[in-house]
This record gives structure tokens, sequence and C-alpha cells, in this order.
């Protein structure tokens, strides 16, 4: 394809680089906003494990007091 000029119209010009700014923008909100989201789902999962362990501690507890309280009917 030979390098020919391409003529466009300023207003239309402008235009498309006033579209192509907003999108810029955008797409570096929707990364903070990304980010903050992965951040967001880190904080939750290490909050699930931290609620998984207690109950696994909560659920050794109850075995050993039912295994203490069934020797002891025996």
């Amino acid at each position: 394809m030979p390098d020919v000029p391409i003529f466009v119209k300023i207003d239309n010009y402008k235009e498309v680089l006033e579209d192509i700014n907003t999108i810029k923008m955008k797409l570096v909100e929707a990364k903070k906003l990304l980010g903050e989201i992965e951040e967001l789902k880190n904080e939750e999962t290490s909050e699930i494990s931290l609620w998984r362990q207690s109950l696994d501690e909560a659920d050794a507890k109850m075995e050993y007091i039912d295994k203490t309280l069934f020797e002891l009917n025996l």
C-alpha cells in the first residue's frame, strides 16, 4: 500500500483525540478498580481461612469433650 496523505477534518480529528483520551482514562480507572477488587478478594480469602481455622479448632475441642465424656461413662 503506497504512502498517501490522508485528509481528516480538524473537527473529526479533535473528536477522535478526545475519545482516545477518554478511553485511556477509563482504562486507567478500570485497572485501579481491578486492583482494589483483587485486594478485597485477598483480604476475604485470608478472613475465610481464619474462620476455617477457628471452626476446625472448635470441632477438635468438641471431639475431645465428646471423647472424654464417653470415656467417663464407661
